[in-house]
């Protein structure tokens, strides 16, 4: 299961997928689970954007094990799908 996680509320999550084309389930959490994994950008200088992340990629077994993580500084980087494809399939 594919699952991402928004620091933004349901309507602006919303409207960021139907924009992307994404059709994922997203859970909207105010930066809680951002910043429990330790993803959040230090970077970021207005108040209203605190809580953001780095892009990152995160792949969870079946038996809550992490398998792979892979965090971007860049905001504009993100895991090649292939990569996160490879992974899986070691997962079997």
């Amino acid at each position: 299961m594919l699952l991402g996680i928004s620091k933004y509320d349901a309507t602006e999550t919303a409207r960021w997928l139907q924009q992307n084309g994404w059709t994922f389930p997203i859970l909207c959490d105010g930066a809680e689970v951002i910043e429990r994994y330790g993803l959040t950008n230090p970077q970021v200088s207005r108040p209203e954007h605190r809580g953001i992340p780095h892009p990152a990629t995160i792949i969870v077994d079946k038996e809550g094990t992490i398998r792979f993580v892979n965090v971007w500084e860049d905001y504009r980087k993100r895991t090649p799908p292939e990569t996160i494809v490879e992974k899986l399939k070691n997962l079997r």
